[in-house]
């Protein structure tokens, strides 16, 4: 993270009544939200803390940050979301009559011709923004190859580090769909697909397929059937019954994967690297002038505090690190069940989760989802068809309450987005607390406050839903009784 916080000070400002928390260690590389690429770069040391009239001044005069839409060769391109690489650069995605296209910011005009000198046709340097449409990508050469297949579509491109395409299968479906990574990194891919089939006993995963090339860094992957479960409840067509019974599937799945053995998974994601997660996004917001200092300074104070203070260490499992309605797939539809099942699942666990208040929450996309290289298949709740789950890129061993939090909030996040009724994100939060089990609620609180603040981040860079990250950074800063 390039100018940004030292995890001892993880956000801006500092608290007033006391010397803060102690300091936390150097973290490993933090995930990308969203279904999403590989490592970010770790922190540098943090400058001198602030006083508060320098971090007014500072949010008057903002740093330069990517910007909201461009215009080239008449054609109006508008940035749907990006992923800052610290505070002087970022990835975008924009869209443009329907095509989405890649492209990156740079506030740093000597950085942005050194990558356009590197960038294949038909990459084009726009303003401070370098358009990388049709897998124009110095770093992954083989991706406009994997393009050319007549009727191959682009799913998703981070420049320099990964794309999806969906390859054309005999009908509307695609038969596989290829991840192209850097080839430093495909087999390290390829390893984690090949633990996840062997670590979820009974469960159904993706395989890498025949015709893969590691060394070019093209990895083909078996496709996962079903919906999403954001897709499903954005429909329209769901019952709260049938929300709950899916959700309380899709519970029962993630708890299989939690239950995985452990010591076959050498990564680690303890408390300090959530909060250098968080600080990954709200250091370039806040420098960016997309929140406000002064609540992010004290919202940090709270999460920091509260995920410290309980060290956990009791309820560790297998996680998914970025669980959320966009990686878990239902494969059949879901049959209504008994109606009652989602208001009484509710009144233990759902209430202990989150306060009982279903409003406000982001995509995480800690971010990405809805096509990915690996599922699971299996949870047999009455009711519920087989449930897929997608973008295990980032398995760790952990505390469960991360990913039941991670998910818990995205529910939040499209209800406050207006893709989900607050009947249907109230019946699915309580049949996904029925399935998980969790056995800490206080704690699935905690983390559920962290991911709050790292989607208010997340969602600050997504021009749409700015308002909506303005609100999750204040409902952790100035929580209601």
């Amino acid at each position: 993270m390039t100018g940004g916080l030292r995890p001892a000070r993880l956000f801006v400002g500092a608290s007033a009544t006391g010397p803060g928390p102690a300091p936390v260690p150097e973290p490993a590389p933090v995930p990308e939200p969203a279904g999403g690429p590989g490592p970010a770069p770790g922190p540098e040391p943090a400058p001198a803390p602030e006083p508060p009239r320098a971090r007014h001044a500072a949010r008057r005069s903002a740093a330069p940050r990517p910007p909201k839409s461009l215009v080239a060769d008449g054609r109006r391109y508008d940035v749907v979301r990006a992923w800052p690489r610290g505070r002087n650069h970022a990835l975008l995605e924009l869209t443009s009559g329907g095509a989405t296209v890649a492209g990156q910011w740079f506030a740093d005009g000597d950085a942005l011709a050194e990558a356009a000198r590197g960038a294949p046709a038909p990459a084009s340097v726009v303003g401070d923004v370098l358009l990388q449409p049709a897998g124009a990508d110095a770093r992954l050469r083989a991706l406009p190859g994997v393009l050319a297949e007549a009727g191959a579509l682009l799913v998703a491109h981070r420049p320099g580090r990964r794309a999806v395409v969906a390859l054309p299968g005999p009908g509307a479906a695609p038969r596989a769909f290829a991840k192209v990574v850097r080839p430093s990194r495909s087999h390290d891919l390829a390893g984690r697909g090949r633990l996840v089939a062997e670590l979820i006993d009974g469960v159904t995963v993706p395989r890498l397929l025949e015709g893969s090339d590691l060394e070019a860094g093209v990895l083909l992957w078996s496709v996962v059937p079903g919906r999403t479960l954001h897709d499903l409840g954005a429909d329209g067509d769901w019952t709260p019954s049938r929300a709950h019974h899916a959700w309380r599937a899709a519970g029962a799945a993630v708890t299989r994967l939690h239950d995985a053995p452990q010591d076959r998974v050498a990564a680690r994601h303890g408390a300090e690297d959530e909060l250098s997660a968080i600080a990954h996004w709200l250091d370039p917001a806040v420098a960016h002038g997309l929140l406000d200092p002064e609540l992010v300074a004290r919202a940090g104070d709270r999460v920091t505090a509260a995920l410290l203070a309980d060290r956990g260490g009791d309820d560790l499992g297998v996680l998914h690190r970025d669980l959320h309605d966009k990686q878990l797939l239902l494969a059949d539809p879901v049959e209504a069940g008994d109606a009652g099942a989602g208001e009484g699942a509710d009144d233990g666990a759902g209430e202990g989760a989150d306060g009982g208040v279903v409003g406000a929450d982001a995509d995480g996309d800690a971010g990405g989802g809805g096509v990915g290289a690996y599922a699971v298949d299996g949870a047999a709740i009455a009711g519920a068809g087989p449930v897929g789950m997608i973008d295990v890129d980032t398995l760790a061993v952990g505390e469960r309450a991360l990913d039941i939090a991670n998910a818990v909030v995205h529910l939040e996040l499209r209800q406050a987005q207006g893709l989900l009724r607050p009947d249907l994100a109230h019946a699915a939060r309580a049949g996904l607390l029925a399935g998980a089990a969790p056995t800490d609620t206080e704690r699935v609180a905690d983390y559920a406050d962290a991911t709050r603040l790292r989607l208010a981040g997340v969602y600050a860079y997504r021009p749409r839903w700015r308002a909506v990250a303005t609100d999750l950074l204040r409902r952790v800063a100035q929580p209601t009784p």
